[in-house]
């Protein structure tokens, strides 16, 4: 579990306004570690002629991220696997299912796994469209995908695939990300601890990536080769990835 049951249990002992800010904030933490970095944005303010009085919108909290990194595999095997978006929660743990609900309009359903302490309290704050929200995404085959949300919590992005010059069997992922918060989640988006949870989630999911397609792309010249060299190559990258699928988090 990310998040520590006895911040769970404080939650309870507050009353339902608090209740549900912290519940947001922890929330959020966790739907934006699938992608993204969090960071402050600035406040702006707005009139209202009916009243004459003015007024300021809540507090968003905002944030894009990029990173990118060499996969020793061709950009056609990663995108088509990348395209495959019911299989995101094997790159991030912290997502419990994708399912494509409509491939025609490229339509899909998410679902966060969530700390079963805090799911008692979602439900209680009403917090369900953190939980499990709606995206459309594109494709631009075998460069690069693009997504943004229909629904809960306002955010999209794009990963790109490119071929790296005089390797053909190298490519470079891009991945850019941002993300708009509501004001609740800023005490605890802010926090160091947080920050580097998001961080590492991220960086945690990409490497995954890496290592499986890298061990299926070495497998697959293992057996264009028949063996030799290729077979070395393909068992030292199933090693890395069995590495990596067993210090992902629960």
């Amino acid at each position: 579990s990310p998040l520590p049951d006895d911040h769970c249990c404080a939650v309870s002992s507050v009353g339902n306004g608090r209740m549900r800010s912290l519940c947001l904030s922890s929330l959020l933490l966790l739907h934006g570690a699938c992608c993204c970095y969090i960071a402050p944005a600035s406040r702006s303010e707005c009139s209202n002629t009916a009243s004459r009085r003015r007024c300021r919108p809540p507090l968003l909290w905002s944030g894009e991220t990029s990173a990118e990194l060499v996969i020793r595999a061709p950009p056609q095997l990663l995108f088509e696997v990348y395209a495959d978006i019911e299989r995101m929660p094997e790159w991030s743990p912290l997502l419990e299912r994708v399912t494509l609900v409509d491939p025609a309009a490229r339509r899909s359903e998410w679902a966060l796994r969530v700390p079963r302490p805090l799911t008692r309290l979602v439900n209680a704050a009403g917090l369900q469209n953190l939980v499990q929200w709606e995206a459309m995404h594109e494709l631009d085959p075998p460069r690069a995908l693009r997504w943004r949300s229909l629904s809960g919590v306002q955010n999209s992005g794009e990963a790109t695939f490119t071929p790296v010059a005089g390797q053909p069997r190298a490519t470079t992922v891009r991945l850019r990300m941002s993300y708009t918060l509501p004001d609740l989640a800023g005490p605890l988006a802010e926090t160091r601890l947080a920050q580097s949870f998001v961080r590492r989630t991220m960086h945690g999911a990409m490497t995954r990536f890496r290592d499986a397609m890298e061990a299926q792309a070495a497998a697959a010249v293992a057996a264009d080769d028949g063996g030799g060299g290729g077979a070395a190559i393909a068992e030292a990258a199933m090693e890395a990835a069995m590495k990596a699928a067993m210090e992902a988090p629960p």
